[in-house]
């Protein structure tokens, strides 16, 4: 059986989809926080958003749970319903014409990683989609709300996958939703690897050099499809 697919939506309708498949992915694999934590899609004008509005937990979301919102207004990370968070990812949107989806929850690891100073460690095939690292947002260690602190977080971005809000969570961004919701799943369970090697004893990172090389060959383009065709049977077997 095939579902909808990743790729960016042909239509508002797609995005819609897509953006309700995502919250429930990424609430089945333990990154949900009461009603917080959202997802994003960029439409297919380019030029509008979709994403979960407030008051619903991600593994509850329906379609009227997603709303629009316009790239070009100033004010419209202020729309009734929106997550006080929505200004991360329309700054996001606006700085990395190449993202097309973007993801911001609590993962537990992820957010212990956030809090301290080494950041993340390349000891897992998990972390070889981070061959450079993973940097770390922290002009604020409370909620970022501002467009200052929206385009802090994607300064701090750059051009990576991801990015670390120090002491509260995470910000993953991906060309489509497949990818957003790949990076922020793989993330933390690359933190988690990092934890527990740390209990065990000395860790033996990979070298930067031969982590970049891995990384092409463990996540190819079509490798991402495949993966967001797998979650959404899970959640069919689940129902």
């Amino acid at each position: 059986m095939s579902y909808l697919a990743a790729r960016p939506p042909a239509t508002a309708e797609d995005a819609i989809r897509q953006v309700v498949l995502a919250c429930r992915i990424i609430a089945r694999f333990g990154q949900e926080d009461l009603t917080l934590g959202h997802a994003s899609v960029r439409g297919p004008d380019g030029r509008t958003i979709y994403i979960k509005r407030k008051g619903n937990a991600l593994r509850n979301v329906q379609a009227e749970d997603v709303i629009a919102i316009a790239l070009d207004d100033p004010d419209g990370y202020l729309t009734p319903g929106a997550h006080l968070e929505t200004i991360m990812h329309l700054e996001t949107y606006l700085a990395r014409p190449d993202v097309g989806a973007v993801i911001h929850t609590h993962p537990v690891y992820s957010v212990a990683l956030g809090a301290t100073v080494g950041g993340l460690e390349l000891l897992s095939h998990d972390a070889l989609l981070f061959p450079d690292g993973v940097p770390v947002f922290d002009g604020t260690a409370g909620l970022v709300t501002t467009p200052q602190d929206g385009q802090g977080v994607a300064r701090a971005l750059g051009g990576g996958r991801a990015v670390l809000l120090r002491n509260h969570g995470i910000l993953a961004a991906g060309e489509d939703v497949s990818w957003a919701v790949l990076t922020a799943l793989t993330l933390e369970r690359a933190a988690r690897i990092q934890f527990i090697a740390r209990t065990l004893g000395e860790t033996v990172p990979i070298g930067r050099d031969v982590a970049r090389e891995l990384s092409a060959s463990k996540y190819q383009e079509e490798f991402a499809e495949e993966y967001w065709q797998d979650w959404c049977r899970m959640l069919d077997t689940a129902t």
